[in-house]
């Protein structure tokens, strides 16, 4: 899902538009009773849409259900929606349906529900046991992307395997474990798989504040995920020696927006020396010990401030994006690193976005 454009106007009261095949579909925008649309940072993005399906056939025979004639809706059909003004549209999907149901209500007319993913869904159906020798994850991504009938675009750096074992493993799975491995994020955007750092170059983030879009936001600081270190131990074959690496804070204090408090500092202040330590991961070297160890810390501190807020309907708005909260008072105003986005819209309330974002420090501003 794209980030589509930041601006000012990215609020939005009306009706999502579908394109099929990369033609607009006029007749699902009319029919449309209610959509969710769904994505964080590992998984296939997904699409749920329920149409109304009843009405006076396009034939001309009288009444009949309304998308039963696979003209418009058809499994693996490519399914496009989009919403903004024309000068700021974004899209909130793009996949193919992989599946139709029919509803048929008690004290309405029927339904037709259409369920779409990303093309992350292939790998996630495709499983495997296999071995990579001497590779990098970067080269391992591309790779899996291969096998997909997809481009890729990897920029997650990475030490070199001498083997990694794939086994019983979805491709999918792999991804997932490589990307956390390596502090990376994986996304599919229009047929590309997205193997990249998980958080690039900080992009502008779009400000949201109580006096205009945002409609309400729960903010959480919480410790019971830090830590002072972790430590990552095994075994160097090539050199016949035991391999300990370690990362503390001083690894998570370059990733705070706020200038704030990390929280394993406080954690550091109310009971020191509480470590993670990491014997099961066998790592091979050195370098891919410390980048485990790197990792895991950082994960580990971004979880320590936990927002959860709704907007009026902002569009623009995706995974990896930032925003900036504003009059939540001096402990939690701040930057956030959006890891959850979900779009919905239905007859009562509209387009509404609803939203997860983290970050390591309390407090502070730049």
């Amino acid at each position: 899902m794209s980030g589509g454009l930041k601006s000012e106007r990215l609020i939005l009261h009306g009706r999502p538009r579908f394109a099929l095949d990369g033609a607009d579909e006029v007749r699902l925008n009319e029919d449309l009773i209610r959509l969710e649309v769904r994505a964080d940072e590992e998984t296939p993005a997904c699409l749920e849409a329920v149409f109304k399906n009843w009405g006076q056939s396009r034939a001309g025979s009288g009444p009949n259900y309304l998308y039963f004639d696979n003209e418009i809706l058809e499994l693996g059909r490519s399914l496009r929606v989009l919403a903004g003004d024309a000068d700021n549209e974004a899209a909130l999907f793009s996949g193919q349906i992989t599946a139709i149901e029919g509803i048929y209500p008690e004290s309405r007319a029927p339904e037709v529900r259409v369920c779409a993913e990303d093309r992350l869904q292939w790998l996630r159906m495709t499983q495997r046991s296999r071995l990579f020798e001497d590779a990098g994850d970067q080269e391992i991504a591309q790779r899996l992307a291969d096998d997909a009938g997809m481009r890729a675009d990897s920029e997650a750096e990475g030490p070199r395997h001498v083997e990694l074992l794939q086994v019983n493993q979805s491709e999918l799975d792999l991804l997932r474990e490589r990307a956390r491995a390596v502090d990376g994020r994986i996304a599919e955007e229009e047929g590309v798989l997205q193997f990249r750092p998980r958080r690039e170059e900080a992009t502008e983030p779009v400000l949201l504040t109580r006096q205009n879009e945002l409609l309400n936001v729960a903010v959480c600081a919480d410790l019971a995920h830090q830590c002072s270190e972790v430590r990552v131990h095994g075994w160097s074959v090539a050199d016949k020696a035991a391999i300990h690496e370690s990362a503390g804070v001083d690894t998570v204090r370059g990733e705070a927006d706020n200038n704030g408090r990390l929280g394993a500092e406080i954690l550091d202040e109310i009971q020191a020396g509480l470590s993670e330590e990491l014997h099961l991961e066998a790592p091979a070297s050195a370098e891919e010990a410390l980048k485990l160890a790197e990792t895991r810390i950082k994960r580990r501190a971004r979880r320590f401030v936990i927002a959860r807020g709704v907007t009026a309907g902002t569009p623009g708005l995706s995974v990896g994006d930032r925003v900036d909260l504003v009059d939540l008072g001096d402990l939690f105003a701040g930057i956030y690193y959006l890891t959850a986005v979900r779009h919905t819209f239905d007859m009562r309330d509209g387009l509404r976005t609803w939203f997860t974002g983290e970050r390591n420090d309390l407090g502070g501003r730049s």
